[in-house]
């Protein structure tokens, strides 16, 4: 998953537990915290990929 899936995924997760119960479950919570650093972990190693296929200039 990129960091975006992964940020989705978290959204997903508050969005449908506010949706039943409006409020958000401690469990739910943390798999949404999960999915969030995870998304953060996703889009660093995403950047640093880019930086690193960029040719640079000498």
């Amino acid at each position: 998953m990129n960091a975006a899936e992964y940020r989705a995924a978290a959204e997903r997760i508050l969005a449908q537990d506010r949706h039943h119960y409006q409020a958000i479950t401690p469990y739910d919570f943390r798999k949404a915290e999960i999915l969030a650093q995870l998304a953060v972990s996703a889009a660093t190693s995403e950047a640093t990929e880019a930086r690193a296929s960029q040719p640079t200039n000498a």
